[in-house]
């Protein structure tokens, strides 16, 4: 089932999130910030930003976290950031992430004053889905 996250969502998601460092080996995330996140995810389920899949056994399978922020150059307009992307390995391959990108566009970015969005560039090809690359960024670590 795909729909809008809810605050029910927040310590399941939590624990995912954590996860999710951990398989992607963000190296600079190593402390605990459980709690910031939970906060973080009750900013998102009380804008209703967030898309989740739940599985038959009411676990979150898949997950789109996105904020609404002002745009920097014109703060009447507003963009819409997907943070975080996120599928079980298990369904990876499968349709969750269309289905709920689908739900995103759908029933969240249905908002007229949202003027454009972006997403965290991965191994789907969104340009499929009307998007355009617009910049890739770098890091490196001080410490």
């Amino acid at each position: 089932m795909i729909l809008i996250g809810e605050n029910k969502h927040i310590e399941q998601g939590v624990k995912l999130l954590r996860k999710h460092l951990k398989e992607f080996n963000f190296g600079q995330f190593k402390d605990d910030n459980s709690a910031y996140y939970k906060g973080l995810m009750q900013a998102i389920a009380k804008d209703k930003t967030s898309i989740v899949s739940i599985n038959n056994d009411n676990v979150i399978d898949g997950v789109l976290l996105g904020m609404r922020v002002p745009n920097l150059l014109n703060p009447h307009n507003v963009q819409f950031h997907i943070l975080l992307t996120w599928v079980h390995p298990d369904k990876r391959g499968s349709s969750i992430f269309y289905r709920m990108y689908k739900k995103l566009e759908k029933d969240v970015l249905k908002n007229e004053e949202v003027i454009f969005y972006s997403i965290p560039k991965t191994n789907i090809n969104f340009n499929k889905l009307g998007f355009k690359e617009f910049q890739t960024m770098y890091i490196k670590e001080i410490k």
